[in-house]
């Protein structure tokens, strides 16, 4: 049977009337998240593209606790703007603002060694993530026929290269951290691309979605199109486990036994 969302948290509240909309939204919402985990749906399966731009170099004037690096012989562009700038060795620093009159860049941390006059590099180390990212599936390198590993961890690579000096041909991806850079991808997910690259590079990746947030207009997709009763039963193994506003107010529904035997429905239903 083809239903909207709000037909099946209605359908809900049938069997739970204490609860409110909000409620019934939430555990038909928990429901779909948690068959979404389970099933390898296609419409939870994106794609898409890491660019890797060549790295630059020139000199920079850079000063103690402050954000701001100065070009001396290294001329800054907008296109900086989400690239990394490192000057020695160590972590680098994120590019989130770009003065181009002034030859100036604005870092997303306070540059923390002494002041200096240098050679320094900007490159693509972080790669950030669409924001329905979920899990990676395969992150290809077509140039030299494999996958990138990425199952690795900043506590790796922070073993096997503390300075960030190694530069090459990269074979992994590293989980880093949610980006809190430039406005546009800030509480994105970001990954380290490791041995940093120095050249224009293309690596197409896979990965599932997150599960979409559920409007009340929307029909379930594809093979839930006519199984909204799946959802609806995982809804009703939740129900089943609030036991009301207050104590006067008990939710007549609340019961362990038709929580445990719904969920088991619901199991069963899912595989």
């Amino acid at each position: 049977m083809t239903d909207t969302v709000e037909n099946v948290w209605r359908r809900v509240l049938l069997h739970c009337p204490q609860a409110t909309p909000f409620l019934a939204k939430n555990w038909v919402q928990t429901a779909y998240n948690r068959l979404c985990g389970r099933k390898a749906f296609s419409w939870l399966r994106g794609e898409s593209q890491f660019l890797i731009d060549a790295q630059r170099q020139g000199t920079v004037t850079a000063t103690y606790l402050s954000p701001t690096i100065t070009g001396v012989t290294l001329v800054f562009v907008t296109s900086d703007i989400g690239r990394q700038w490192r000057n020695t060795s160590g972590p680098p620093y994120t590019i989130i603002d770009v003065n181009t009159i002034l030859n100036t860049a604005t870092l997303d941390e306070p540059y923390g060694s002494p002041s200096t006059t240098s050679n320094s590099t900007i490159l693509d180390a972080y790669l950030t993530l669409p924001y329905d990212f979920g899990t990676f599936i395969a992150v290809l390198d077509p140039a030299n026929g494999w996958q990138l590993r990425t199952d690795r961890t900043q506590d790796e690579l922070n073993l096997w290269d503390s300075k960030r000096i190694s530069t090459g041909t990269p074979w992994c991806i590293a989980a880093r951290k949610l980006s809190t850079g430039i406005a546009a991808q800030q509480g994105r997910v970001q990954y380290e691309l490791w041995p940093y690259c120095t050249s224009i590079h293309r690596y197409p990746y896979y990965y599932y979605k997150s599960p979409e947030t559920l409007a009340d207009g929307d029909y379930f997709k594809g093979a839930l199109r006519e199984r909204s009763d799946v959802i609806l039963t995982g809804a009703l193994a939740e129900a089943a486990l609030w036991p009301g506003p207050s104590a006067e107010k008990r939710n007549p529904y609340f019961n362990m036994q038709i929580a445990n035997t719904m969920a088991a429905k619901f199991e069963e239903q899912a595989n």
